[in-house]
């Protein structure tokens, strides 16, 4: 099934099993919204996901709050 033209947001995609799904829905041709509470990580994770010719980008925020779901 191709994912092109949809975004993917996924919590905690800064490493292990998040990265993972983020990547392969990246493969999939879906943009990845990459969400950890580390800078580092998430920028690392955006990182391999591009240098596998996916598009992704980093939102550094904790999930749990309304804030961050409004911003």
């Amino acid at each position: 099934m191709s994912l092109s033209g949809k975004v993917a947001i996924v919590t905690g995609s800064g490493r292990g099993l998040g990265l993972a799904y983020a990547r392969e829905l990246a493969r999939q041709g879906a943009a990845v919204v990459v969400n950890d509470v580390e800078a580092s990580v998430a920028d690392e994770a955006v990182a391999a996901i591009t240098a596998e010719g996916g598009r992704a980008v980093a939102v550094v925020a904790p999930v749990g709050s309304t804030e961050t779901a409004q911003a």
